[in-house]
C-alpha cells in the first residue's frame, strides 16, 4: 500500500475577529488539517479514508473518497457484498473508529423490494477487525441483545437477526422505503452487536451516484452513546466534477 498523505488546508472559517470596539471586525485564518488513508484499488480506481481536523486536531469530519473510475468493472457475480476494507489514516486516531469497510452489493441485500438494488453500504466500524472475525452466524442471542433505550435514536427500530463479521441493524423508519413513500436512494443505519452500537453506516445506489446528485442531511441521536468519543450530527454525499471524486462523509462531528 502507498503511505499516508496528509494534506494541509487553509481556510477561512468561523467568526474570529479582532475584539477592539472601534475595529471592524477582520476574519482570521483557520487551519484545517487533512489526513488521507492508503488507496485501495476497487473497480478500475480507488478509494480511501480521510478525516479533518481543526487547528487543535478536533476531529471535524471522516469520510471515504473514490474516484469516478472505481464504479467502472464492480465485481461481479459475488452471492454476498464485496468487502474493501479502508484503514483510517495512521497519523491521527479518532476515537471510536476503527477501520471502515466499503461493501459493494451487486443485487442489493434483504428485505427485498426495500434494499434489493445495487448499491453501497459504508461501514464506519467502532470495533476492531479482529473483534468482527469473532462475530459468528450463530451468535443469535448477541444479535438480538436490545439496546438501552438511552441508546436508541428516535424513530429507528431495531431488526432481528444479524450479519457474521457485522452485526445487526437498526433501521430508519422515516427513511422513504421504510416509510413507504419513495424507494431507496440514500439511508443512514446504525449497528449493534451484543446491545452495543458498533457501526455507523450511510447506505447509496448505484443509481443515486451515477446521477451526481448531493445530500447533506441530519443524524437523528440517541440520548447517550456507549463509548467516548465524536459523533457526527449530519451525512453528505456529493461529487466533484472538477476532480471527478464522490466523497460520503461523517461531518459535524460532536465530542461526548
Amino acid at each position: 500500500m502507498k503511505p499516508s498523505k496528509k494534506l494541509l488546508v487553509f481556510v477561512m472559517a468561523g467568526l474570529c475577529f479582532s475584539c477592539d470596539k472601534d475595529e471592524n471586525p477582520v476574519q482570521k485564518p483557520v487551519q484545517v488539517t487533512e489526513f488521507i488513508g492508503s488507496r485501495v484499488p476497487v473497480g478500475n480506481g480507488e478509494a480511501w479514508t480521510y478525516i479533518r481536523t481543526d487547528t487543535s486536531q478536533n476531529p471535524l469530519e471522516i469520510g471515504v473518497q473514490f474516484n469516478a473510475s472505481a464504479l467502472v468493472n464492480l465485481p461481479s457475480g459475488s452471492m454476498h457484498a464485496d468487502e474493501f476494507v479502508l484503514d483510517l489514516p495512521s497519523e491521527i486516531s479518532v476515537a471510536p473508529y476503527d477501520h471502515v469497510t466499503l461493501d459493494w452489493n451487486e443485487h442489493g441485500h434483504e428485505p427485498m423490494n426495500v434494499y434489493d438494488r445495487p448499491h453501497f453500504d459504508i461501514h464506519f466500524y467502532l470495533m476492531s477487525m479482529a473483534e468482527r472475525n469473532l462475530i459468528s452466524p450463530t451468535d443469535s442471542i448477541q444479535f438480538n441483545a436490545p439496546l438501552a433505550a438511552d441508546y436508541l435514536p428516535p424513530m429507528y427500530l431495531e431488526t432481528p437477526g444479524g450479519v457474521p463479521r457485522m452485526g445487526a441493524h437498526i433501521i430508519d423508519l422515516l427513511s422513504p422505503e421504510i416509510a413507504g413513500t419513495d424507494i431507496f436512494t440514500h439511508t443512514f443505519i446504525y449497528g449493534k452487536y451484543d446491545a452495543q452500537i458498533n457501526f455507523l453506516e450511510p447506505m447509496v445506489t448505484r443509481e443515486f451516484l451515477d446521477s451526481k446528485a448531493s445530500v447533506d442531511q441530519e443524524i437523528r441521536q440517541p440520548a447517550s452513546w456507549q463509548q467516548a468519543g465524536y459523533y457526527p450530527k449530519r451525512y453528505t454525499i456529493n461529487y466533484d466534477a472538477s476532480t471527478e471524486i464522490y466523497s460520503i462523509i461523517l461531518k459535524e462531528m460532536t465530542k461526548f
